[in-house]
């Protein structure tokens, strides 16, 4: 028998928004940074550092790297919430107790989930027991503008709930459906088939295509965002920047 050669591809490919070499320097720098420690990088080298290595940041102490991970995902949780929801403010309370409750069990992080999705699953779940609580369906919120992006929400708030859900997760945020299902505690194929109906329904009001505006729903200003931000700082005692855990 011939002896074995070497593989050329023993390190594996390191995961990331973008591939090639510029790729894998980002995961270097984020190493490196993270092996430097706060004295060496300062507010403007955190945000090359992964999810991950913030957590562990914040782990020890060092709660500015909390803040980092809030503005990194306020966008995508209230676009959950408020989908599931089908109500700005209440929306904005369920990203508020997501934070909150994300860094009083920072600890209990599953490391084999990536921290977005983490972070993702418990909004989803604060969600639901929101939408449980209500006695009143949601309210379908009229906007002076007329643009597409509005005119989606507006059909998306009018679709019944299941689908209204299902579309929010699978459509708009494009979380995999698995992952979805899981959490919400159904069938994936249950999950699919609203997705599916939703999305139909949802077209067939519009009349026209909107692919280029999904990405774009229920976004969150700005302004709304360090609203949100401020009120899990108070809450947290995280105003003078030092965790009081």
């Amino acid at each position: 028998m011939s002896e074995a050669k070497p593989e050329l591809g023993d390190r594996k490919t390191r995961s990331g928004p973008s591939s090639g070499s510029f790729k894998v320097a980002r995961v270097e720098v984020q190493e490196l940074a993270a092996l430097a420690g706060p004295e060496l990088v300062g507010a403007a080298g955190a945000d090359l550092l992964s999810d991950e290595l913030l957590v562990e940041r914040t782990l020890r102490g060092e709660s500015a790297h909390f803040d980092l991970l809030m503005r990194r995902g306020a966008a995508r949780l209230y676009r959950i919430a408020r989908g599931i929801v089908g109500h700005a403010s209440r929306a904005e309370d369920v990203v508020q107790a997501a934070f909150v409750q994300a860094y009083e069990n920072l600890a209990s992080y599953d490391r084999k989930l990536r921290f977005n999705d983490w972070l993702s699953r418990i909004a989803i779940h604060g969600a639901l027991a929101s939408l449980r609580r209500a006695s009143y369906p949601p309210k379908v919120e009229r906007r002076r503008q007329l643009e597409l992006v509005r005119q989606l929400e507006d059909a998306v708030d009018q679709l019944p709930e299941p689908f209204r859900i299902a579309f929010t997760l699978c459509v708009l945020d494009g979380m995999v459906p698995s992952d979805v299902a899981q959490s919400l505690g159904i069938d994936v194929a249950e999950l699919q088939y609203s997705a599916f109906r939703g999305r139909l329904r949802v077209r067939r009001q519009l009349a026209m295509r909107f692919d280029d505006v999904e990405s774009r729903a229920f976004g969150l200003d700005l302004a709304s965002a360090d609203a949100i931000l401020n009120r899990v700082r108070h809450r947290l005692g995280l105003e003078s920047g030092e965790a009081q855990r």
